[in-house]
């Protein structure tokens, strides 16, 4: 909060010049100690700015426009208030400097005088009004609303209470100021220092004693508070609300940290991944300092909700103080996690998507799993033998590759959709997947697109062959199966000539779309969701509406990770009309089915099922049919049913009300 310099006489700043300049530069000088033992954390040293990769626009949306905090109305309006308070309180509070230390001694005169003056006070007076309600909001939230999973510890009372305390210290110095000589004339612009001047001069005390001690004690917690930013839970307005908007990661936010040639690092080290915080990226080791413990991450988690061990904003505190600790070198697991906690994650993203903070919380997860790939131990028994089967069978449930094969040949003869010649060019080539092409139940999802397209005329073709896309080696961590698979499935799909793949398996989309660029391959990919959106809009597929209600589970890699929301919406639409009943957590808050992150093939077996929590908040709906665009969710709900709804991809809704 600014004191007016207008009664120097009153402040008796000349008395104490010197100790207020040297109280601020020791102030500045703990709180950049304090910026600087982080970044020596964080880079093991100064980092070469050839090493950062900047997005300026993210820091002004998403940090000064407060984009995700907001995204939680009622904590994240009060944070707003509180972040925005103290941002106009900041500014004015430079101004009264400059003008003050700068144009005033050096110059002679001021720039904030007459009109200026008053619109300057009457902001200030906001600033620190909402910043009180703002604060006010957040301690009521923690005495009576606050969520499971919010630590609750007396720092977080006293630091609520130190910033209030700053706050009502300086109205009190403005007030005491306005009553003493500016009473008659400051009117609207201050107007919380005139209401309170009266009932201080009803108090018939010696304002001026009462202003010099006043001063010297809001000046000393001012300046404390900011020289322990760095230091206490304040950090994340540097550590998050900067450094962690403005330093991004050079790839999409599904698209995790690769290698470009995995084989050489592991001659070299030995492994992939990471065993010890030494092995974390730079931008790992700053997401550790950015967490404020607000647990939305953990609030939003599939995991955490059915009872399994992962919470993802303890694993970030947990790592947090194994930095602050100085162990670089400690393997992580079993030293400080469990292995489960990071076999809980099915990378659903419903942590990321929930941070205001900017951390991505299952990179960490996936880089300490690709460790304990890479040592083979403390991995799950089911999620070794995905690789063995990816290796051996080139799919990671084992079956035989021949059997894809024929298959695909009775898919074509059924669908009249020829299967790829090398000798022709065609406008979309047709990835099945695993998941589709294999499993019984999921094959309908094939000839549904197929006959959709056949329909509409769209020319497209099927792969003679196809191996597994490798999303689900990345995902479990075996990096180097990765790497082969996607070097089979470059090999192979360059060998056609087609302007677009399309992809019915989200997960499937996601890594042909975002990963596969980092070994060379560059795809123009859409989802089947977006095609059979597009045809029915052209009127190439025209649909018999059907009296059903129908609700839609969003996957989590076609939905919060790459943001196709409508599509498939207008799909279901085209068939029930205004019977499309959304979900309580829908589109980015969607809940996961249990299957990403490999636990299609493997379970963690504590707690209950994933699946289940999202089946039943399906059938709460009243819906009859359960829609899905992603053959993994329609397995995991499908494998909850007993006949109280029918679980159908939309595709398939679609192929069954096409007119003749």
């Amino acid at each position: 909060m600014s004191v007016d310099i207008g009664i120097e006489h009153f402040l008796f700043v000349k008395d104490i010049e010197f100790i207020v300049y040297i109280s601020a530069i020791v102030s500045i000088a703990v709180f950049l100690y304090g910026v600087y033992l982080r970044i020596i954390k964080w880079f093991g040293g100064i980092p070469k700015i050839s090493t950062l990769n900047f997005d300026f626009k993210r820091f002004i949306v998403d940090s000064l426009g407060q984009v995700r905090v907001l995204k939680r109305p009622g904590v994240g309006s009060a944070h707003a208030l509180v972040f925005y308070g103290f941002i106009i309180l900041f500014i004015g509070t430079i101004l009264r400097a400059l003008e003050y230390d700068i144009t005033l001694k050096f110059f002679g005169f001021r720039f904030l005088t007459g009109e200026g003056y008053l619109i300057f006070k009457f902001f200030m007076n906001v600033g620190g009004l909402i910043a009180i309600i703002g604060l006010i909001g957040l301690l009521i939230r923690r005495l009576g609303f606050k969520s499971r999973y919010l630590p609750d510890t007396p720092s977080d009372y006293i630091l609520i209470l130190s910033l209030l305390v700053i706050l009502f210290t300086g109205f009190l110095l403005d007030s005491i100021a306005t009553a003493t000589y500016r009473l008659g004339w400051i009117g609207w612009a201050d107007f919380i220092g005139v209401s309170l001047a009266y009932p201080l001069l009803s108090l018939n005390i010696d304002l001026a004693s009462l202003y010099r001690g006043l001063w010297l004690f809001h000046m000393f917690i001012s300046l404390t508070a900011a020289a322990l930013i760095p230091y206490t839970k304040l950090g994340h307005m540097v550590f998050g609300g900067i450094f962690n908007y403005i330093f991004i990661r050079p790839y999409h936010k599904s698209a995790f940290r690769g290698y470009r040639d995995p084989e050489t690092l592991v001659d070299e080290k030995g492994y992939l991944g990471a065993l010890s915080l030494k092995d974390l990226s730079w931008k790992e080791r700053m997401d550790l300092d950015a967490c404020i413990k607000c647990s939305r991450c953990t609030d939003a988690c599939p995991a955490t909700e059915s009872g399994k061990p992962l919470s993802p904003m303890h694993l970030i505190l947990e790592l947090r103080k194994v930095m602050d600790k100085g162990d670089f070198d400690g393997e992580l697991v079993p030293n400080y996690l469990e292995a489960d906690i990071l076999w809980s994650c099915v990378t659903c993203g419903a942590c990321v998507e929930a941070c205001p903070m900017n951390i991505h919380h299952v990179e960490t997860i996936l880089d300490i799993r690709r460790g304990l790939i890479s040592k083979g131990e403390e991995v799950p028994e089911d999620a070794l033998n995905v690789s063995y089967n990816l290796m051996r069978y080139g799919n990671p449930m084992g079956y035989d590759p021949m059997d894809r094969v024929k298959i695909i040949e009775e898919l074509s003869e059924e669908t009249g959709v020829e299967i790829a010649d090398e000798s022709k060019e065609y406008e979309y080539i047709y990835w099945i997947g695993c998941q589709t092409v294999f499993d019984p139940n999921n094959r309908n999802i094939a000839r549904s697109i197929l006959k959709l397209l056949r329909k509409a005329g769209v020319d497209v073709a099927i792969l003679p062959e196809e191996v597994c896309c490798g999303e689900p080696a990345r995902r479990l961590g075996d990096e180097l199966m990765y790497k082969e698979l996607v070097e089979m499935n470059k090999e192979n799909l360059t060998r056609y000539r087609f302007k677009k793949l399309i992809v019915n398996c989200p997960h499937g989309y996601n890594v042909f779309k975002h990963e596969y660029r980092e070994y060379g391959l560059e795809l123009d990919v859409v989802h089947h969701s977006q095609v059979l959106s597009r045809l029915v809009k052209e009127g190439r597929l025209k649909t018999v509406k059907k009296d059903v209600k129908a609700t839609f589970h969003d996957p989590c890699y076609l939905g919060r990770w790459n943001g196709v929301f409508d599509d498939p919406r207008e799909v279901i639409n085209s068939v029930v009309g205004g019977q499309l009943i959304e979900m309580p957590r829908n589109r980015e808050n969607s809940f996961c089915c249990g299957a990403g992150g490999g636990q299609m093939y493997y379970e963690v077996k504590k707690g209950v099922r994933i699946g289940s929590i999202r089946y039943k908040e399906a059938l709460d709906t009243g819906a009859k049919v359960i829609c899905t665009a992603c053959p993994y969710c329609k397995i995991m709900l499908a494998s909850e049913s007993k006949g109280e709804a029918e679980i159908k991809d939309i595709s398939e809704i679609l192929a069954e009300s096409i007119e003749d």
